[in-house]
Formats: structure tokens, C-alpha cells, sequence
């Protein structure tokens, strides 16, 4: 194999790997960012029903 073949192998595995990181790390925040917004609206709802209504 010639050196320009061994570095496009290697430059293409190096873009596979970084998009494939990139889309896990997308998957993890979006995850989190599910799980923050739930928590913050069941938090919401025990506020609102700890109230004592007048």
C-alpha cells in the first residue's frame, strides 16, 4: 500500500470516530437535558400543590 492510501485510511477512520462521538455526546445531552426539564416540572407540580389554598 502506498503512504497516500495508509493516510486517507487513516484520516477517514479519525472523522468516523470524532462523528461517531459527536453523536453520542449529542444523544447524552439530549438525554440529560430531558431528564433536567422533567425533574424541574415534577418540582413545579409539588410546589404548587404544597401551597395552602385561602
Amino acid at each position: 500500500m502506498s503512504v497516500i492510501t495508509l493516510k486517507m485510511i487513516l484520516a477517514l477512520g479519525t472523522l468516523g470516530f470524532v462523528m461517531a462521538f459527536a453523536y453520542v455526546n449529542m444523544r447524552q445531552t439530549e438525554r440529560l437535558l430531558r431528564d433536567s426539564r422533567a425533574r424541574r416540572e415534577r418540582e413545579k407540580l409539588a410546589a404548587a400543590a404544597a401551597v395552602p389554598a385561602e
